[in-house]
């Protein structure tokens, strides 16, 4: 323990009151600690003391060697030295920052002059830190050489600063996470799913609807955690090859999608249909996330909240190009009902459209590494380098996670594929609301990652994953859907393999112009997004998911 003047007053473990995120948000503060590698001063949470110290408590004396830091939480503190009248500090003030970084005796008495809350960092356990941390140790050289030399070092913000060493506790963790545990239950669910099939140990007859909503919660327990293993693999992979955080971004969020995917495939052999839909669906529902999130973003005193560069100029290209494609399939759909005998969009036109499509989400990809690569967007709007954070980098640590989402993905297709088969052929279920419920819960993953970024302050990943809810589904998981389609519909030639050109498929079609037209005006405005924005956004979407579902027989 960290030695205070009063034996009343001894400090406890901070973990004993608070969780890691509390005690990082308290060290981000800290000016000092704040300038080094918040990766590596993670190590000290579990050393950092906690002490509630009443009034006339002696924290230091001049003269005295120093052995700790001192943050105060609340309260109030004198500061006594010769031949100076005593000044005060409060709430937020740091004494005995020169112990830390050189363990110079103390300069000045500091005496409780109220109750106080402090936070306590021991000079033996930063040592000890530094000295097992090449890194910490040399961004420490070039922190006391700059304060040598009067040079003012450049400072992370907080937000940034907590979040990155959040995720590097996360990265070094070798234990069992949360989704792993969940996605363990929903795989444990499906092998007894397939004995009980293989077996016969119960009965589905008459049970219908329990084993399709058995199917319907393991599947989506094994889904969220292949998302996540496929993730966490590319991070391994990205420290082993040292990508830099956006290329590992990048590739993270497009193969998080892939259990999506095996999803819709695993549709499209059941119901074609309801795979176009469910993909179609899904675009509406991440609208509606989008728009809702705009509300909890940070506004300045305008009342705007300004969107990195790369998304507001390279989104809302892909904005238009999503609002021109939907209008012109659309309006050719519509034609097509009215004044020709054609009454299914199949094969070549369906595997052409989703080329298309395709094309244009690999450009936009492209625009965005040309943003990247000119600084056009905030260091801190991207995810931190992950060789930075401490993954395991082995072959078979990254061999592991890969495995485990593909499996993942294989388990959560055939499981949400037979609730699907449940609910559309035996029980009769309409279309457009069973795959607007897959799509909720299919996109729930999504929803807790966005909550986690925001939550952490990394605002610029939130965002972009919301986004991208949008693009990756309308640019990737609808045009696979409809390539898909059409190519099985060439190879088998059976008419089964087609989109009906009917109510349901033409509102849906259409009603995604205004979708994408409406947030291409809102993001376009200044780059900025308002809660005025978001109210006009959400009752859009509203509207369109009012209309879809009423509208549509």
């Amino acid at each position: 323990m960290c030695p205070v003047t009063t034996a009343a007053a001894a400090p406890l473990p901070a973990l004993q009151e608070f969780d890691a995120e509390d005690v990082l948000r308290r060290l981000s503060r800290i000016e000092i600690l704040r300038a080094l590698p918040p990766e590596e001063v993670q190590a000290l949470v579990p050393h950092v003391d906690y002490a509630r110290l009443p009034k006339g408590t002696q924290l230091m004396k001049r003269g005295d060697v120093g052995d700790s830091l001192y943050f105060i939480e609340s309260g109030k503190a004198r500061v006594e030295r010769p031949d100076q009248d005593p000044v005060f500090v409060g709430a937020g003030s740091v004494v005995g920052e020169g112990a830390l970084l050189t363990g110079d005796r103390r300069s000045a008495t500091v005496i409780a002059e109220t109750e106080l809350s402090v936070w306590v960092i021991a000079k033996l356990y930063f040592d000890s830190l530094a000295q097992r941390s090449p890194v910490l140790r040399q961004a420490l050289e070039l922190l006391l050489d700059a304060r040598k030399k009067g040079q003012p070092q450049p400072l992370p913000s907080e937000q940034w600063w907590v979040s990155t060493a959040i995720r590097a506790i996360e990265a070094r963790y070798r234990g069992l996470t949360t989704w792993q545990l969940l996605m363990g239950a929903g795989l444990w669910m499906w092998v007894l799913l397939l004995f009980n099939n293989r077996l016969l140990i119960v009965s589905e007859e008459g049970r219908a609807l329990a084993f399709a909503l058995y199917r319907l919660v393991a599947g989506l327990l094994i889904v969220q955690g292949a998302c996540q293993a496929f993730v966490q693999g590319v991070e391994r992979l990205g420290a082993r090859l040292r990508w830099d955080g956006f290329t590992s971004g990048t590739v993270g969020s497009l193969l998080s999608t892939l259990p999506e995917f095996v999803v819709i495939a695993f549709l499209v052999q059941i119901n074609p249909l309801a795979a176009f839909v469910t993909a179609a669906v899904t675009i509406f529902n991440n609208a509606l996330v989008f728009s809702i999130y705009a509300f909890f973003l940070p506004k300045d005193r305008r009342g705007a909240f300004a969107m990195p560069r790369s998304l507001s100029i390279a989104g809302g290209e892909i904005m238009i190009a999503g609002a021109t494609v939907t209008l012109l399939v659309g309006m050719v759909m519509l034609v097509l009902r009215v004044a020709t005998p054609q009454t299914v969009l199949e094969g070549v036109d369906l595997i052409g459209i989703g080329l298309v499509l395709m094309m244009i989400y690999a450009y936009y990809v492209l625009t965005l590494v040309r943003y990247y690569a000119e600084g056009k967007d905030d260091e801190e709007s991207l995810p931190p380098d992950p060789e930075r954070l401490g993954h395991d980098v082995s072959w078979h640590g990254i061999v592991a996670m890969f495995l485990l989402g593909a499996l993942g993905a294989y388990a959560a297709g055939e499981a949400i594929g037979g609730f699907a088969e449940t609910a559309l052929d035996r029980l009769g279920l309409p279309t457009i609301p069973t795959a607007a419920a897959l799509a909720f819960f299919a996109g729930i993953s999504e929803y807790i990652i966005v909550f986690k970024s925001h939550r952490r302050g990394e605002l610029g990943i939130a965002l972009s994953n919301t986004f991208g809810g949008l693009t990756q589904v309308m640019f990737l998981l609808l045009p696979f859907a409809m390539i898909m389609i059409g190519v099985l519909g060439v190879a088998t030639g059976q008419a089964g393999y087609a989109i009906p050109i009917n109510e349901v498929t033409m509102l849906l079609v259409l009603l995604l112009f205004p979708l994408f037209y409406a947030l291409h005006q809102h993001m376009e405005m200044e780059g900025t997004l308002s809660n005025l924005d978001a109210a006009s956004m959400t009752g859009v979407y509203l509207l369109l998911l009012y209309f879809l579902f009423t509208a549509a027989p």
